[in-house]
């Protein structure tokens, strides 16, 4: 790896005029992601501070570039919106991160084929609010949908609302043109995916993706509170045994809720708006569906959860989460930071892994959780994603962080 000099400075000014910076305050802004690392390991990791920041806006932008970094030795870290806290996106070795902002197109919609071809920096959102008028919509989605990217998404792997009836991304991801570090581009098709999902960027730059879409149809959703993380499981697999159809099961544990509850009020236009619904103290799911069943499921759950220690809960309370879904952010204002934790679990393992935790970490961790119901080895499975309040101004952090 060669030291970043002003001839290199030179190159990609000349190549990327005013969408190239050399700015140190906005390069700091990309030595991070969502998660701050702890004081006692930064200097592990070392100076993450990249020596430049370049947005691309096509392909021969990003083929040129990846063939003189090679020939340079400059290290180049793709970026899409860096929703993760994992350090995916961190510059490690410094050279120049390829922020993909400017690469959000959509090239080309199959209605019939019920298949979309993107760029890798389109936000979830934006995505499918252009879907809408062909009558289309995602299969899934993060819960980060606002603001994560589809290339983000292949690159980090994942699961997220409508993995329950679609599993993981990468399993509705039909192909990847990607850009190899010798600048030549190749599509990646069935395993060969492998190579790029999950691989945080290693085998080359997305320059587009092609993924499964479905029709749009109305959804309706139910709400169900579950006493302990056992009676969550086991109501769980009676619906999979029931062969519910469901698109999307989530969950949230109880200290969750307890947060929800006790988060500010939403604002519009500086004034706080009465739109609360209190959440019960329990292990709270949430359904959603094709409306179109929605009589047939609300009978089914009703005699399906008898034997448990579980309750349909308000329509109320049900919309309000599914509407509140993608502001798991707001707990952010119950601390300055957030310690973040995510790991995959058969469900035959929910309740168990879910009380060994509240066991074994004497902090608040907070929970939300998704189901697959054919998970990778052709079994249910469930991905917890938790978080602890802390501050990471405090040397606490640090220990905070180790759990």
């Amino acid at each position: 790896m060669r030291r970043f000099a002003r001839e290199h400075e030179t190159w990609l000014r000349q190549h990327f005029g005013d969408r190239v910076r050399f700015d140190r305050v906005e390069r700091k802004l990309y030595g991070h992601d969502l998660a701050a690392i702890p004081s006692m390991i930064r200097p592990l990791i070392g100076d993450t501070l990249p020596d430049a920041v370049v947005q691309p806006v096509s392909e021969e932008e990003l083929v040129e570039l990846t063939r003189w970094a090679v020939q340079q030795g400059i290290p180049l870290t793709p970026r899409g919106k860096a929703t993760s806290g994992y350090g995916g996106v961190l510059p490690v070795r410094k050279g120049i991160v390829v922020d993909f902002h400017r690469m959000r197109r959509i090239l080309d919609v199959d209605v019939p084929g019920r298949k979309v071809t993107v760029e890798p920096g389109i936000t979830w959102e934006h995505l499918d609010r252009a879907l809408a008028p062909r009558g289309l919509t995602l299969r899934l989605y993060p819960t980060s949908y606002p603001s994560s990217t589809v290339g983000g998404w292949l690159a980090q792997g994942g699961v997220g609302i409508g993995s329950f009836r679609y599993g993981y991304f990468r399993e509705n991801v039909i192909s990847a043109r990607v850009v190899l570090p010798g600048g030549v581009a190749r599509v990646f098709t069935g395993a060969d995916l492998d190579l790029v999902a999950d691989t945080e960027g290693v085998t080359g730059l997305i320059r587009s993706i092609t993924l499964k879409v479905k029709p749009r149809e109305e959804l309706a959703v139910t709400g169900l509170a579950c006493s302990s993380p056992r009676e969550l499981q086991r109501v769980i697999q009676a619906m999979i045994a029931e062969d519910l159809p469901l698109w999307s099961v989530v969950f949230i544990n109880p200290r969750m809720a307890e947060l929800k509850n006790r988060a500010p009020l939403r604002e519009h236009r500086g004034h706080p708006v009465e739109d609360r619904v209190l959440l019960p103290a329990a292990y709270i799911l949430t359904l959603a569906y094709e409306k179109v069943h929605d009589p047939e499921i609300r009978s089914r759950l009703e005699r399906l959860i008898q034997p448990y220690e579980a309750e349909i809960l308000d329509d109320r309370v049900a919309a309000h989460e599914w509407e509140n879904r993608f502001r798991l952010m707001v707990i952010k204002r119950l601390g300055p930071s957030l310690v973040p934790a995510e790991f995959v679990i058969p469900l035959d393992a929910l309740g168990d892994v879910l009380q060994e935790v509240e066991r074994k970490v004497n902090q608040p961790v907070v929970k939300e959780g998704v189901i697959i119901r054919r998970g990778r080895r052709g079994h249910p499975e469930a991905a917890v994603l938790g978080f602890i309040p802390s501050d990471e101004r405090t040397f606490k952090y640090n220990f905070v962080f180790s759990l």
